[in-house]
């Protein structure tokens, strides 16, 4: 701007604060920084608790399965895996089955998803017992130990739900006692509530499956990776195997979740458009106010560019007052909330029971383009009015 624009800015900014137009520029910038705060703390909210959520998502399930159409047992392979671990990418190949079965201890009894692996996943976080993964031991999530009453060292049955006996007394399930070796917390729901681990000799005892597996459990360097190394899967594995990842399996929650943080952010954009009406009726009325001055300033030299650019200049400053504090205030209360754990969820409900706000150098961008362009819109249509003033008819105006 030029040195006498910016003088002139100066003086309006004073003029600002006084009467009415003191409310009217506190109300804008109070609503400005209001809004900026909310979509800080709303959109890192929304991410950290995506982030969360993949993550430990992440550290429960295999980045890719192997398997047959409809989990058919077959004949382990030596040369299956082998194949799987020369694609570029791969960190580990695991064997797998997974039964869905009744866990019976005294009188408590409760349904669960039994999984046959050669080690716990790198999501389990042992809480009581220890990570001694040997046969004949069973490891229970949080809420199915408890359903179970069941403590480390108990003994507990497990039922097979394919090997049903026929006896006198009418149909038997096959079933085996195992000892429990510990109780998990996935930090997911789903997972405490409806999962259990034992080991792959275990599962195939109790379901007389020999030396049979389900499928390959593949983790990867790289998560992200998924689809790619899938696809190079694909190449050595025609049917009847067929391949899911994890991104595939949980696509459903991630774009809901995707879809649920455009729609705040759609709707706390709202606060900083209503907050700029402020700006407006600011700029509005100081341009009434200020229309013989404007005309002054017109007849000696000032240009219309010069004036639109400096009632332009105003309200940005005015929004950028908000901006500024909103930005700090949101990124305090953020620092403060992971620090004490604020912010606190149902996990029957949402998974997990707290979320991180992680604020990302592109959302703290995104929020700053989308409340200056409101801003500059918003200060244009007072602006664009003063500069259209005739210098004559502005100094006769009363």
């Amino acid at each position: 701007m030029k040195k006498h624009s910016i003088f002139v800015l100066k003086n309006y900014l004073r003029a600002s604060r006084k009467g009415l137009l003191s409310f009217l520029s506190i109300f804008s910038v109070v609503g400005v920084f209001i809004g900026v705060t909310a979509l800080i703390l709303v959109i890192g909210i929304m991410t950290g608790f995506q982030q969360e959520l993949r993550d430990r998502i992440i550290g429960m399930t295999p980045h890719i399965m192997v398997h047959k159409f409809f989990f058919t047992p077959f004949e382990e392979d030596p040369a299956y895996p082998e194949k799987i671990l020369q694609i570029k990418g791969v960190k580990s190949c695991n064997s797998f089955i997974a039964t869905k079965t009744a866990l019976v201890k005294d009188e408590y009894s409760e349904g669960a998803v039994v999984k046959g692996v050669p080690e716990l996943p790198s999501g389990v976080k042992i809480i009581t017992g220890d990570s001694a993964f040997n046969d004949r031991r069973i490891y229970l999530g949080l809420n199915i130990a408890a359903s179970v009453a069941a403590m480390p060292g108990d003994t507990i049955k497990v039922y097979s739900p394919t090997k049903v006996k026929r006896t006198p007394f009418g149909l038997v399930m096959n079933s085996l006692d195992v000892e429990v070796g510990g109780v998990f917390d996935a930090g997911l729901y789903d997972y405490n509530t409806s999962y259990a681990f034992t080991t792959l000799n275990t599962l195939q005892e109790l379901l007389s499956m020999g030396d049979s597996i389900m499928g390959y459990e593949v983790f990867l360097n790289d998560p992200f990776l998924a689809e790619n190394v899938e696809a190079e899967i694909r190449k050595n594995f025609s049917y009847p195997f067929t391949t899911s990842n994890w991104m595939e399996l949980n696509k459903t929650v991630f774009q809901a979740l995707k879809l649920e943080k455009l729609g705040m952010y759609l709707v706390l954009a709202l606060t900083i458009i209503v907050a700029s009406f402020g700006i407006i009726a600011v700029l509005m009325l100081l341009v009434t106010q200020k229309t013989r001055e404007i005309g002054v300033l017109r007849a000696m030299g000032f240009t219309k560019g010069d004036v639109r650019n400096t009632f332009v200049s105003l309200g940005l400053l005015l929004s950028n007052i908000g901006l500024v504090g909103g930005l700090l205030t949101g990124l305090l209360l953020s620092t403060l909330s992971n620090k004490f754990g604020i912010f606190r969820l149902p996990p029957d409900v949402y998974f997990i029971d707290r979320v991180p706000i992680v604020v990302r150098g592109q959302d703290i961008l995104y929020i700053i383009i989308l409340t200056l362009v409101i801003s500059f819109f918003a200060s244009l249509i007072p602006a664009v009015r003063a500069s259209k003033m005739e210098p004559v008819e502005a100094i006769r105006y009363e």
